[in-house]
C-alpha cells in the first residue's frame, strides 16, 4: 500500500478536517448575552419596557426586538434592534439569514428590510442587527422577523411577530 502526500485519500481527509475546523470555529464564536428567558409557548411573546422576546414559529431560534425610541412615534426614525438567540438560551446565535417586515394592522406590508438591498434575504454574522425605519402614520403595526438559515444551513422559513404601537409624533 503506497501512501504519498497529495494522493486522493490524503486530499479528502485534509479537506474534511478543514471543514470540521471551520464549523467548530463558527459554532464556538457565540457571544453571551443577557436577555430575558424565553417561554416555551410558541404562540406568545414576552414584553418588557423596550424589548419584546419571542420563539420562532418552528421553535428553532429565539429572538428579541427592541425599539428606540420607545414609544415609537409617527414620522420619527426608529431603530429596530433584533437579537437572535440559540433556542432556550441567553447565547447570541451568529450567522443568521433573516428578513424584517413591518405590517400595518397584520396584513399590509409597509417595509421590508431586504428590499432596501435588492436581495431576497439579509445575513448577520454577529447575531445582532439594528435596522432604521420611519413609520409615517400612528396605529397598530406588527414587526415580523423571518429566519431562513442558521449557521449557513438553510431551514424552512420560520418567523416571530412583535406588536408595535405607533403614537402621533
Amino acid at each position: 500500500m503506497d501512501l504519498f502526500i497529495g494522493g486522493p485519500n490524503v486530499n479528502f481527509i485534509a479537506i474534511a478536517l478543514v471543514a470540521v475546523m471551520i464549523v467548530c470555529a463558527f459554532t464556538t464564536a457565540a457571544v453571551p448575552s443577557k436577555v430575558d428567558a424565553q417561554a416555551n409557548d410558541l404562540s406568545t411573546s414576552k414584553t418588557d419596557k423596550n424589548k419584546t422576546s419571542a420563539v420562532s414559529s418552528g421553535g428553532s431560534i429565539d429572538m428579541s426586538l427592541e425599539t428606540t425610541p420607545n414609544p415609537v412615534k409617527s414620522g420619527e426614525k426608529t431603530q429596530y434592534k433584533i437579537t437572535f438567540l440559540k433556542k432556550n438560551t441567553d447565547t447570541v446565535q451568529v450567522h443568521v439569514d433573516y428578513d424584517l417586515m413591518i405590517l400595518k394592522g397584520n396584513n399590509t406590508e409597509v417595509f421590508r428590510a431586504s428590499q432596501q438591498t435588492g436581495q431576497p434575504l439579509l445575513h448577520t454574522a454577529e447575531g445582532i442587527v439594528t435596522i432604521p425605519f420611519v413609520i409615517s402614520e400612528p396605529g397598530s403595526y406588527t414587526a415580523r422577523v423571518s429566519v431562513m438559515g442558521i449557521n449557513f444551513i438553510p431551514i424552512s422559513s420560520e418567523y416571530a411577530e412583535f406588536p408595535i404601537t405607533v403614537v402621533k409624533g
